[in-house]
């Protein structure tokens, strides 16, 4: 199987695939130490999100440009950097052993990696995650659900559809969809994961999802 077979038997599984959990108290808990390593998120679009990266590309907590907009950050400085070369781990890393287990299996394809932390107020607009300049680049993502991501606290808006999902719940999806993502209450975090997508990942994706 090549890599288009496998990407197109993936999106023939569904647009959701829920994967082996993880205990999102510990990974709270143990990101607690980072508490000042969070940054805006897209800080030329601020409206109360924020990011703490897991990778980057020196290993930093600056955020730049790994909690950036890529494409506008490319456009501005003339590079071309992309969800692969953000891969050098920070401490963050280095020092949660339960997101170190959640990696594990993705370690190989993993890229840009970080979490997400949405205040009251704190949204996504409606917008579809397109690779729109490197057609013979295939890439996936994950997300996982850590603190207050129930439907009560935050609204994540799949096309037209409410997501009901968990803390510790950890998904892959088709972020080639339209969604959204609206949160009610403080510190809602999410974890994300970029993939540089091969079959061997397939394989590994197979492995780790939970058939219900």
């Amino acid at each position: 199987m090549n890599t288009q077979r496998a990407l197109n038997r993936l999106h023939t599984m569904g647009d959701w695939l829920e994967m082996k959990n993880f205990s999102s108290d510990k990974i709270y808990n143990e990101i607690k130490e980072f508490d000042d390593k969070w940054q805006p998120y897209n800080r030329r679009k601020p409206n109360n999100r924020f990011g703490l990266s897991i990778t980057s590309l020196d290993g930093g907590f600056s955020g730049i440009p790994d909690l950036d907009s890529l494409r506008e950050w490319n456009i501005k400085n003339n590079t071309n950097i992309n969800n692969s070369h953000i891969n050098t781990y920070t401490d963050l890393y280095y020092n949660s052993p339960t997101l170190q287990k959640v990696i594990e299996p993705w370690k190989p394809w993993l890229g840009r990696c970080h979490f997400l932390k949405l205040n009251a107020g704190g949204y996504f607009p409606e917008h579809y995650d397109i690779n729109k300049t490197e057609y013979e680049y295939d890439e996936i993502r994950l997300i996982g659900f850590v603190n207050n991501t129930s439907k009560y606290t935050m609204k994540f808006l799949y096309e037209d559809n409410l997501l009901d999902v968990q803390n510790g719940s950890l998904y892959w999806f088709n972020a080639n969809k339209r969604h959204s993502v609206f949160s009610m209450a403080d510190d809602c975090i999410m974890l994300v994961m970029c993939l540089h997508f091969d079959e061997k990942l397939f394989e590994v994706l197979v492995d780790q999802y939970i058939v219900k």
